[in-house]
C-alpha cells in the first residue's frame, strides 16, 4: 500500500511499514546469529600465526593406585576387586568353615572346684574353708552399707554367694606408726562380728534405730492406744 502526498513543488511517495509475524522475526534472528558466528570464525583464523611450530604435548604423570600395598584389594584387568580370602582373619575363617567344640560350663565349674588355689594370676589364693565365724563375717561385709550409711559403697551383685577362693589376713602395724594410732589389745577383736558388737555396746545406734522404726510402725494401732490409755489411767 502506497501513499501519495502532493506538495507545492514536488510529490513524495512513501510506503507503510510491513508488520512482521513471530515466525519471520525468529528466522531473521537465526540468520543474524549465523552470520555473526561465521564472522567470528574467520577472524579467529586470521589471528592464528602461519609460522607456528609443531604443537608441544604436555606429559601427564601416571597415577599410582598402590594396590600392591593393600592386601585386601587386587587389580583384575584394571578393575579393583576385594580379595575375599584376606578380608577375614585366618583364625575366624577356620572357626566359620570348620566345626567348633561347645564348651561345657558344668565341666569348667567342676574343674574350678577341684582346684586347690586360684592360680598365679590371683596370688595363689587358697580355697575357701567355710566356718561359722567366716560365714558371719561375709554376711557382715555384705551389710556394710547398713553399718555405715553415710558412706557410699558399690552395689553388691554377689549377695549370698560364698567366694570360691579367699583368705583371711591380719593387719600388722608398721614400724613408723606411733602407739597412739594403734588399737589397744583389750579393744581388739578376732572377727568383724565381735568388733561390731563391741561398737554397738558403746554407741547403741542399732537399738535406737530399731526403737524409732517400731514406734513409727505401731503408731495409731492397738498397742499404741493401750499405752496411751495406761498413761491416762490414774494411779492408786
Amino acid at each position: 500500500m502506497a501513499l501519495s502526498v502532493e506538495l507545492p513543488h514536488e510529490t513524495v511517495v512513501t510506503s507503510a511499514p510491513e508488520i512482521l509475524s513471530d515466525e519471520r522475526i525468529e528466522e531473521l534472528l537465526q540468520e543474524a546469529e549465523t552470520r555473526l558466528r561465521q564472522k567470528a570464525g574467520l577472524e579467529a583464523l586470521d589471528t592464528v600465526p602461519t609460522t607456528a611450530g609443531p604443537v608441544k604435548r604436555v606429559h601427564l604423570p601416571k597415577l599410582e593406585h598402590n594396590l600392591e600395598k593393600a592386601s585386601y584389594l587386587k587389580n583384575h584387568n584394571g578393575v579393583v576387586k576385594t580379595n575375599a580370602d584376606l578380608m577375614v582373619p585366618v583364625a575366624q575363617r577356620k572357626m566359620a568353615d570348620g566345626l567348633r567344640s561347645v564348651v561345657n560350663e558344668t565341666e569348667n565349674r567342676k574343674k574350678m572346684n577341684d582346684q586347690t588355689d586360684a592360680g598365679a594370676d590371683w596370688f595363689n589364693l587358697p580355697k575357701t574353708e567355710l566356718t561359722t565365724s567366716l560365714k558371719r563375717d561375709l554376711q557382715l561385709i555384705e551389710m556394710r552399707s547398713v553399718l555405715d550409711p553415710h558412706r557410699h559403697y558399690k552395689k553388691n551383685t554377689r549377695k549370698g554367694k560364698i567366694p570360691t577362693f579367699s583368705q583371711v589376713g591380719t593387719v600388722v602395724e608398721g614400724p613408723t606408726e606411733w602407739y597412739s594410732g594403734r588399737i589397744n589389745n583389750k579393744d581388739r577383736s578376732k572377727t568383724f562380728v565381735e568388733e561390731e558388737m563391741r561398737t554397738e555396746q558403746n554407741t547403741g545406734r542399732f537399738k535406737r534405730k530399731y526403737n524409732e522404726i517400731q514406734a513409727a510402725k505401731t503408731s495409731g494401732k492397738k498397742a499404741h492406744y493401750k499405752k496411751l490409755m495406761a498413761k491416762r489411767k490414774p494411779k492408786g
